[in-house]
């Protein structure tokens, strides 16, 4: 019998073990998610320095948090204001700045044989394709999108790359709208950290068909935010 948790009686306790039990997951399992997610949640709230960290250490647990309450940690990450501080600071919103990174972003479509790359920035709301080519669609034009939808979105609130072959077979980024309108299928994005952490933006590479992504791509990749790294912060490659 699983064990009374405090404030259930008989019948929510019965209740619980059949929840568990159409999740597919163990009573514990299925109370660890669910205590997992109320933390994510209360911290992001806070807004609380190590939220992202939590997030991290809950997912690597195999405790995946519900889609709200990662999108709420995201939130709060996106709109630090550090992080915004750095963005603000980097002059990369200055368009004639930005131009400088244009020939980087060359360097990395002809070497990683891709239609299309681009340095993104992520604002509180709205993300900017500062320096770009093979963009599609209004963006082409506009340069800018709104946050919500924005695969940079994904990579500043995690601080961590992402990268797929084809993004219409991953159920959480279907949805997206560059993978919903078929701008994007496979593609590779990695953050553009300052000194201090702060993620500011994304380098990334992607196709209009699926590829699968080689080590070497990879580490091409991270030379470039490497050399962009430099330009910006003034941080020497390793």
């Amino acid at each position: 019998m699983t064990p009374m948790l405090p404030g259930f009686n008989e019948w929510m306790n019965g209740a619980l073990t059949e929840e568990a039990a159409m999740a597919g997951e163990s009573v514990e399992t299925y109370i660890g998610r669910a205590v997992a997610a109320r933390m994510v949640i209360e911290r992001a709230r806070r807004g609380d320095a190590d939220t992202h960290e939590l997030l991290a250490r809950v997912r690597s647990s195999n405790l995946d948090v519900p889609g709200p309450a990662a999108n709420l940690a995201g939130g709060a990450v996106i709109s630090d204001p550090d992080r915004l501080r750095a963005l603000y600071d980097s002059g990369l919103l200055n368009a004639e700045r930005a131009h400088s990174l244009d020939r980087v972003v060359g360097m990395v479509v002809a070497a990683v044989g891709v239609p299309s790359a681009a340095v993104t920035l992520v604002d509180r709301d709205t993300q900017y394709m500062c320096s770009a080519i093979g963009l599609a669609g209004e963006v082409a034009t506009t340069r800018k999108g709104p946050l919500r939808g924005a695969l940079g979105r994904e990579i500043v609130a995690s601080g961590e790359p992402l990268i797929v072959a084809d993004a219409r077979q991953e159920p959480l980024l279907v949805d997206h709208f560059a993978v919903r309108e078929g701008y994007v299928v496979a593609y590779a994005g990695f953050p553009l950290t300052d000194g201090q952490g702060h993620t500011i933006g994304t380098l990334a590479a992607w196709d209009t068909r699926p590829r699968r992504w080689t080590s070497g791509h990879t580490q091409l990749m991270e030379d470039f935010v490497m050399m962009i790294r430099a330009r910006i912060f003034g941080i020497a490659p390793d």
